[in-house]
């Protein structure tokens, strides 16, 4: 059995909670870190609909990209639908945690994940919210804890470099220290010199998990003083954002049946400025606040869930086009996504992921 604390950790390892926006509530929303499952469902909305289907495929954790809380409640009552599905997931023991704009910011998230199935190239942040730097952490450990600090280190995100994980370094040698008065030493004696074989274990660190990095090494590792050194470095920073930009020459046409054929989608709205693009910027669920942004940034087209009415006059005015793909339309990646992710979760053959199969758009074209 996997606890919700180890999924969460390993979720926000892609989606760190930190880059969300303050407006949004992403992470858990109902139910208990320590609680063990061995299930677990994805979806984009929480419905009623939802937890059902969660109750009938024994699923104790939801991971959902929109919030079931979004703004304050004053009261949990049967007689409101959200009211109803806290009650139901209390009592049923069912979890549910959200990934909302932090999966939209993120390099892993929904936003990259559709530029990449579009083929752009020379992607960058269509709006940037933060930049990350990097810090290498070495750690002297005693031969047989080696495995023990590492996987606490990885744990909490210390040696993820692009797809790959538990990218550490180790190298073996020798350690010396004499125990003074007061001390509990773990290898050797009071006021005796001590020579111990140690290895020195390194990996790169992102600014952001620095803090959860040390406290794991410190408690895993065995020595009462544990001798570690940070340094930052000046690797190239890597930079969060909401919405990307990337080039690719294409037909407007070309592109429109492209994306109805690899989304499933069975009609877009599209404000077509030019017959072919140049460079496309992609903003999943709603684009109007970015508008600007890509056209500034040069961008021939905005593909994005939705505008609106005056989202649509403002991008004419610009000479850009809009692709409208449906807020739900556009994000319902989210679950492909979450679900590759788990392959790398080291607990995986503890766990059974599902797909929802609840579509949450709820409008239809008569």
């Amino acid at each position: 059995m996997v606890s919700v604390q180890e999924i969460i950790s390993f979720i926000e390892t892609y989606f760190p909670k930190k880059l969300s926006y303050e407006w949004d509530n992403c992470g858990l929303q109902v139910g208990s870190y320590s609680d063990k499952l061995d299930s677990v469902l994805i979806c984009v909305d929480i419905t009623e609909e939802v937890i059902k289907e969660a109750l009938e495929l024994g699923a104790k954790l939801i991971i959902s990209h929109h919030p079931l809380i979004f703004q304050g409640i004053k009261s949990i009552k049967d007689d409101t639908p959200e009211g109803r599905i806290i009650i139901d997931a209390i009592k049923n023991g069912i979890n549910i945690y959200s990934a909302h704009t932090s999966a939209d910011v993120s390099k892993y998230g929904i936003n990259h994940w559709l530029a990449n199935l579009i083929g752009l190239k020379n992607i960058e942040g269509l709006s940037v919210k933060q930049k990350n730097g990097y810090f290498k952490v070495v750690v002297y450990v005693p031969v047989d804890y080696v495995q023990n600090v590492l996987e606490a280190m990885a744990n909490e995100g210390a040696g993820f470099v692009g797809k790959y994980s538990h990218c550490f370094f180790a190298t073996e040698g020798e350690g010396s220290f004499k125990p003074q008065e007061g001390a509990k030493p773990f290898l050797g004696e009071v006021g005796k010199l001590e020579r111990v074989k140690e290895v020195r274990l390194e990996s790169i660190v992102p600014e952001d998990k620095l803090k959860n990095v040390i406290r794991a090494m410190l408690k895993a590792h065995p020595y009462e003083e544990v001798a570690y050194d940070i340094y930052r470095l000046e690797n190239e920073i890597s930079y969060e954002s909401l919405g990307v930009i990337g080039e690719r020459e294409v037909l407007a046409r070309e592109l429109i049946l492209e994306l109805k054929q690899k989304l499933g989608l069975d009609f877009v709205k599209a404000s077509i400025q030019k017959d072919a693009f140049k460079k496309i910027a992609i903003v999943s669920g709603s684009g109007k606040d970015l508008i600007k942004d890509a056209y500034f940034k040069g961008a021939d087209c905005l593909i994005t869930g939705e505008v609106g009415h005056h989202g649509i006059l403002l991008a004419k005015s610009l000479s850009m086009s809009i692709i409208e793909l449906g807020h739900y339309e556009s994000e319902k990646v989210f679950v492909d996504i979450v679900y590759s992710l788990f392959e790398d979760f080291k607990k995986k053959d503890d766990l059974k992921i599902y797909k929802s199969k609840i579509n949450t758009s709820f409008t239809n074209i008569y």
